[in-house]
């Protein structure tokens, strides 16, 4: 009889992944508790929060200062994607390492609370989730609002929301890249492979190197660049949709025709439409991948 008995602790280490029915309550009641408690270790510990919050008004100034007044100036285009490029980086950069650096630290409570069926891992993934994609909202609106206005950017309705869109969804996709490599690595592995992997995608991002110049054998990696589909929705938010002639202070601006800009960036022919496609496909890519490589992580540490 005892050999038929299935021991407790054996069970919980080498079966397979719990089902549902397996816990005293429902996932979405596991999904309201593990949002609440995260929620509460973010108001108890604002260091984070604050550092977050001051980092990107800091740096929101700092790019305003830097390139102030110069979206309507048709000499200054070319300092303008400049702004637009290293608007990208810096959305990119500061989601995708603060994921890096406090992610993997969640692991060993993760596997702790998990085996001792506290709740599945659906439940936890997208109670994070959840907690933490308002925060970084409203930080990257934050510091969207400063350099927009402090670049002179066109002062259009419209044309703000595409360009705040665009950085959303980049802050968004950075911070699953995060995600992903936080689940499948350490924090030292993770900080080091990260930018280095980064790099590709900044190369065929469109700022150094037009898609027309691109080798036709490289191409294709500019497909899978959502640095790319940032850059050049920021674009044409900035100079696309009829925008009218820029003003030009000195003799001759070769830049002063919106159109030309695009054309020098291969960019007459893009679509809007498809980079915010790509990004909001990419996201999902990267969130699905971030738990798979969970759950996998969860299984091999049994």
């Amino acid at each position: 009889m005892d050999a038929e008995k299935p021991d407790n602790v054996e069970e919980a280490l080498l079966g397979d992944v719990a089902s549902p029915r397996r816990y005293a309550t429902s996932e979405l009641t596991q999904f309201w508790v593990v949002l609440k408690r995260t929620l509460l270790f973010s108001r108890r510990d604002w260091t984070l929060m604050y550092l977050r919050l001051f980092a990107h008004i800091l740096v929101g100034f700092l790019i305003g200062a830097l390139y102030y007044d110069i979206g309507d100036d048709g000499s200054k285009v070319l300092s303008n994607l400049g702004f637009l490029f290293f608007n990208m980086l810096f959305l990119m950069y500061t989601s995708m390492t603060i994921t890096i650096l406090s992610f993997p630290l969640e692991m060993p409570v993760l596997v702790k609370e998990h085996f001792n069926r506290w709740y599945s891992l659906r439940s936890y993934y997208l109670a994070i989730t959840v907690s933490d994609i308002p925060f970084q909202a409203i930080f990257c609106i934050i510091y969207v609002v400063i350099v927009y206005l402090l670049t002179s950017q066109p002062l259009e309705w419209s044309r703000f929301a595409l360009f705040l869109g665009s950085c959303l969804l980049i802050s968004f996709v950075a911070q699953s890249v995060g995600l992903v490599v936080g689940a499948a690595m350490n924090v030292q592995n993770g900080v080091f492979l990260a930018p280095v992997m980064s790099v590709p995608f900044l190369l065929f991002s469109g700022f150094f190197v037009s898609f027309n110049a691109i080798p036709v054998y490289l191409r294709w990696i500019t497909y899978l660049s959502y640095i790319r589909y940032g850059f050049e929705g920021t674009a044409l938010a900035t100079y696309s949709f009829n925008r009218t002639k820029l003003q030009c202070h000195q003799t001759y601006c070769h830049f002063k025709d919106p159109n030309t800009t695009l054309e020098e960036l291969d960019m007459l022919d893009a679509d809007i439409t498809l980079d915010i496609a790509a990004l909001c496909l990419i996201f999902v890519v990267l969130r699905v991948s971030a738990f798979l490589f969970l759950r996998w992580k969860l299984r091999s540490t049994r």
